[in-house]
């Protein structure tokens, strides 16, 4: 979501040797990427695009530019909608997944006169750009769920030729010299940061995992850490999900001392090697 402009630029620093103290990338932590960026998004951008537009999305044709996490969680919801759902992928992996899940992979240009919902989740700058937006039907809605304010070039629709229309909060109807409408949503900033509640659920696990990267940081013997970026230590991503499982009533399957064994694992765990990603899409 919106740290990956900020991760990069630490591993930027980081590769210059210009860090001046250690940085855990929590992003990239299973614990923040598979609950806030896909199950949080994935309520999220229903609950933003209804308090706003009040449409309804069975049939509708939407496509989510981007499936790594968000736009996983994104296609997910309106598909379980009815919505016709395209996705959009430079990464021919993420691309092979969303074709495995059902959706078809497409470039925006192939569609962008026929969709009525765009979505963008890729952490990228003008992804939809000022050509893209001349060229959608009236009505369409374009919203951002990825990345600041700069997957949409909201910029180039700043000019005399178009008017702006406020028709409620963070809902702008931009207008063509022709009458066509493009609904604009929070201006293109992040449509579940400014158009929707996020579940506390997920803030906790999300706010534990930040907790537990500071406390990790501070209580390191020196020489631990040098000045780069590191991910969260496994264990440490198990721990954040253990501690939430009492609110499901969830309860672990333990390994005897032939299982652990037979599986060269601590009963107790890492139970995964710090390599394994369960599928995240690491943005760095």
């Amino acid at each position: 979501m919106c740290f990956v402009f900020f991760l990069s630029r630490l591993y930027q620093l980081s590769k210059a040797g210009k860090l001046c103290v250690p940085a855990m990338n929590v992003n990239d932590s299973v614990t923040k990427q598979k609950f806030d960026n896909l199950y949080c998004c994935r309520e999220s951008i229903l609950d933003g695009l209804k308090r706003t537009t009040d449409v309804m999305f069975g049939g509708k044709q939407v496509v989510v530019c981007g499936y790594g996490e968000v736009g996983k969680g994104c296609s997910a919801a309106l598909k379980a909608l009815g919505a016709v759902v395209y996705v959009t992928e430079i990464d021919p992996i993420c691309a092979l997944q969303a074709c495995m899940d059902g959706f078809r992979v497409v470039k925006l240009n192939e569609v962008i006169r026929l969709v009525d919902v765009i979505i963008t989740c890729t952490g990228n700058k003008n992804v939809v750009t000022r050509d893209q937006l001349d060229r959608m039907k009236n009505g369409c809605i374009v919203c951002n769920m990825g990345h600041s304010n700069t997957e949409i070039d909201v910029a180039s629709l700043r000019t005399p030729e178009l008017t702006w229309e406020r028709v409620r909060s963070q809902v702008d109807h931009v207008i063509w010299p022709d009458g066509k409408r493009v609904i604009l949503l929070a201006e293109g900033r992040l449509l579940n940061l400014s158009c929707s509640t996020v579940p506390t659920f997920v803030l906790s696990i999300t706010a534990t995992t930040q907790a537990l990267a500071l406390i990790e940081l501070y209580n390191a013997p020196e020489g631990r850490y040098k000045q780069d970026v590191y991910l969260l230590p496994k264990k440490m991503d198990e721990y954040v999900a253990s501690l939430h499982l009492a609110t499901f009533d969830a309860h672990l399957t333990e390994l005897t001392d032939e299982q652990a064994k037979y599986l060269g694992l601590n009963k107790n765990g890492p139970f995964k090697p710090n390599y394994y990603r369960y599928l995240c899409t690491l943005h760095i």
